[in-house]
């Protein structure tokens, strides 16, 4: 017996140490294998003996679902459970029949370790996703038309958000018809009303726009959150036309008859908030780190204290055309650093006020302006271009400082990488527009010499190529010997980007200013 039961547990220890992979198509059936030609329906597929190392892979279409789906099961340390795209497909989890209310989120992602990515969520009954889990990694994913907010922390820590989209989230019932509160709740990405004090949850370049209550909110967390180059453009929009909503049907009868117009369309008031990134809220401590972010067009302020206890340090963000950009006014909380960032155009002033202030190398600094004339583009609707193939940002020329701009190299080193002398200020140093090529910066030999007229390159390169600030190649030439003099006598004012690539192909840049 003492054999047998030292087999059977050597048996169960070891059934798991080949990962099973298992398809999943709009059409899967219960019943099926889950073999690339005989998928399985999402529900089957999740409820398996999943472990750390298996897979679910969703084939592209539309996932018609009414109910929560659960993922409870869960990876570990060194082998996650993955729920994926198939390759370029985009499968869609569609819950429009589902029942409205705080009950029916979409997904409820109550395990740890997985990695979800590729896969849009909409129209829920409640949050697009809820997750409780924690070291989970979120990416390349769309949350949109959901009756909360598209994504919600709870419980969890330590979770990676990359390269996600959230928008057009309204609780469109809220408080009901007497004491209507519509859109108070949806934000685009939720992490509050918890506590994380083991870890930190990181977002990273992902985007929040057109959501009824925040961009980000923070309310009543209690632990750390990190913001690292999100993008949030107008939450909280006066109202929003529903006569197209994917949820129209669903709730018609019961909710949206009662909202029709004049002119037929169906028009519900937006009571959200507004505000771009909620650092926190209630005098509750979210140590926040915000770092090239953006906030743009939101209906009350871009970035927001909310009476957070916690410390709050913004570090080459930009705020434009809100009504407030900066927003921190409570002096008997918080602590707020703010360095190297950059405020233009907004309907109402700025407040700084915290238990501590530092304020360092912003637009609004002694000696330091910031006009329009400093920007390659001031076309906000850019932040809504299509993401990338690798689900990267767009690139973009809006915000971006043009070749004589005040902003640059005006900041302090903070410990991150920057080109020149010195940090730009604002969420987007000048080097990243979309024509130029991919680099590697380190410090090498390059100066222009204005008595000669040239740039001045020394080092061992086999080829040295110059850009414009716009991207465009300006000289190109091969060059195996170590010093190179570059004739400017038709080059136009301002900065220009030095590339020299070597044999091994690694690209080497500096920054160079021809006055």
């Amino acid at each position: 017996m003492r054999t047998f039961n030292i087999l059977l547990i050597s048996f169960l220890l070891s059934s798991h140490l080949v990962a099973t992979t298992y398809y999943v198509s709009p059409i899967g059936q219960t019943s099926a294998t889950g073999n690339f030609n005989d998928p399985l329906s999402f529900t089957s597929a999740i409820g398996k003996s999943l472990a750390g190392g298996d897979s679910i892979i969703l084939r592209g279409g539309i996932y018609n679902l009414n109910t929560k789906q659960t993922i409870s099961k869960s990876g570990n340390v060194t082998k996650a459970l993955t729920i994926v795209a198939y390759q370029a497909e985009n499968p869609i989890l569609d819950f429009r029949w589902q029942t409205y209310g705080s009950s029916y989120p979409g997904i409820s992602l109550s395990g740890s370790y997985v990695y979800f990515k590729g896969i849009t969520i909409q129209g829920a009954g409640d949050n697009g996703m809820i997750v409780t889990g924690s070291n989970n990694r979120i990416e390349n994913c769309v949350f949109r038309w959901n009756c909360d907010s598209g994504l919600q922390m709870k419980t969890g820590t330590n979770n990676l958000i990359l390269n996600c989209d959230s928008y057009e989230n309204f609780d469109y019932q809220t408080g009901g018809t007497a004491i209507p509160n519509f859109g108070g709740n949806a934000d685009g990405f939720a992490d509050k009303q918890y506590t994380n004090t083991g870890g930190t949850n990181v977002y990273k370049a992902c985007r929040s726009w057109l959501n009824s209550d925040d961009g980000w909110d923070s309310y009543e967390k209690v632990g750390s959150t990190e913001y690292d180059s999100c993008w949030c453009y107008a939450n909280g929009p006066k109202n929003y036309d529903m006569s197209n909503h994917i949820r129209f049907k669903t709730d018609s009868a019961s909710w949206f008859k009662s909202f029709k117009n004049a002119e037929g369309k169906y028009i519900i008031t937006n009571y959200g908030n507004g505000n771009g990134f909620k650092l926190g809220g209630n005098y509750t401590a979210n140590n926040a780190l915000v770092r090239n972010c953006v906030a743009v067009k939101n209906s009350v302020k871009g970035f927001d204290q909310n009476n957070n206890n916690g410390s709050m340090a913004l570090y080459n963000c930009t705020g434009y055309l809100n009504q407030t950009n900066y927003g921190f006014s409570n002096k008997s909380y918080g602590s707020l650093i703010i360095k190297n960032s950059a405020s233009l155009t907004s309907e109402k002033s700025n407040s700084f006020s915290s238990k501590t202030v530092t304020l360092s190398n912003n637009t609004w600094s002694v000696g330091n302006s910031c006009s329009e004339t400093d920007f390659v583009n001031l076309d906000h609707t850019q932040m809504l271009n299509n993401r990338q193939n690798d689900g990267s940002l767009p690139e973009i020329s809006f915000l971006h400082l043009t070749s004589n701009s005040n902003l640059i190299d005006k900041g302090v080193d903070l410990g991150y990488t920057f080109v020149g002398i010195a940090p730009d200020l604002g969420a987007f140093e000048y080097e990243s527009l979309s024509a130029n090529p991919t680099l590697t910066f380190s410090s090498f030999s390059s100066f222009y010499l204005h008595s000669a007229q040239s740039i001045i390159l020394k080092g061992e390169f086999t080829q040295v190529d110059v850009y414009d600030l716009m991207g465009v190649k300006v000289f190109s030439q091969p060059n195996k010997i170590n010093e190179i003099a570059i004739s400017t006598q038709n080059f136009k004012k301002g900065i220009y980007l030095v590339v020299g690539s070597t044999g091994n192909q690694k690209q080497i840049c500096t920054k160079v200013l021809v006055n």
